[in-house]
């Protein structure tokens, strides 16, 4: 049985539970590309004058980001470059590149691919089969971090732009209570960090609000030839537990998610004043690169695995 899309008589194509509406595909991109650049203007996100990085996986998150950045950018005549961290894991990542490439050219954006091999001089496959290691992950993580975070600044680029969807933002912020690990949160949010330094460029988050159903069903409209697949090693990782709790929750109770990040939301500004610091970063005597302690966790885990 056909159903109305709740703003005309289309047809609809899109449910969506927490608001109780049905959306044909016409009017569900224009509400979408709507919160996007809603979000994007209530956190002051991109402003004249920046040059914005986007971190490009490949993946249905980043792709769908860069679309919609790509136009507001365009408009605003604010410089735009796509970067792909190639972390090495066989047939995963080629196939996700593929499609970061397909769509940067389609776009007409720059695009630079950065690798684990010659950044830090492991993939994550070779971490993978260390018998005595943290989690495979762990490494990934900090590593992709420390690389965009370098080339980023090293390309003269003040923003980054990461796909972070609302699942992860619910998810991330559940799993630092889970954690004990309120610092981290303090951190954490739609734009910047809670450190300011030449050395570390801000993050924007334009995605933030958008649940991840949502961004798969925009990229498949738009046509983005997404390859849908999660990475060979998420199931070791604690997030992957927390998301199938979310999704649990969501499920019998729609809206968790947006009531988890919105909790968040409206304490994090004490947050911020309790674990905020005057005092300023520390570099790493190893690789020069902000950490908060004399060496950072990237070279203390690179020295784990390779002595």
């Amino acid at each position: 049985m056909e159903v109305s899309c709740s703003k005309c008589n289309g047809i609809a194509a899109v449910y969506l539970p927490y608001g109780n509406e049905n959306l044909c595909k016409k009017h569900f991109v224009e509400s979408f590309e709507k919160r996007v650049r809603r979000t994007v203007r209530e956190f002051k996100m991109i402003e004249k004058g920046d040059r914005i990085g986007v971190a490009v996986s490949g993946g249905k998150d980043s792709m769908s980001m860069l679309h919609i950045l790509k136009d507001i950018c365009g408009s605003m005549r604010v410089p735009l470059v796509a970067l792909s961290v190639d972390e090495g894991i066989k047939r995963y990542r080629e196939t996700t590149l593929s499609v970061a490439k397909e769509n940067c050219k389609k776009l007409g954006v720059e695009h630079r691919i950065l690798t684990f091999k010659k950044e830090v001089g492991i993939t994550v496959d070779e971490i993978a089969k260390r018998e005595e290691r943290r989690g495979t992950c762990s490494y990934c993580g900090v590593f992709r971090r420390w690389i965009l975070n370098k080339s980023a600044r090293e390309m003269g680029l003040n923003k980054l732009a990461v796909g972070h969807n609302l699942d992860d933002a619910a998810q991330t912020v559940l799993m630092n209570f889970l954690r004990n690990e309120p610092f981290r949160l303090a951190r954490f949010g739609p734009a910047g960090g809670i450190v300011k330094s030449e050395f570390f460029v801000d993050r924007i988050k334009p995605l933030m609000r958008i649940p991840e159903r949502e961004v798969a069903v925009y990229s498949i409209i738009k046509g983005m030839n997404i390859k849908f697949g999660r990475c060979p090693y998420a199931h070791e990782a604690f997030r992957n537990d927390v998301r199938i709790f979310l999704n649990e929750l969501e499920e019998k109770f729609p809206g968790t998610k947006f009531r988890v990040f919105n909790s968040f939301m409206s304490v994090k500004g004490a947050l911020r004043e309790k674990f905020n610091s005057d005092e300023t970063p520390m570099r790493c005597k190893q690789c020069g690169e902000l950490s908060s302690h004399e060496v950072c966790m990237r070279c203390q885990m690179l020295e784990e695995l390779v002595g």
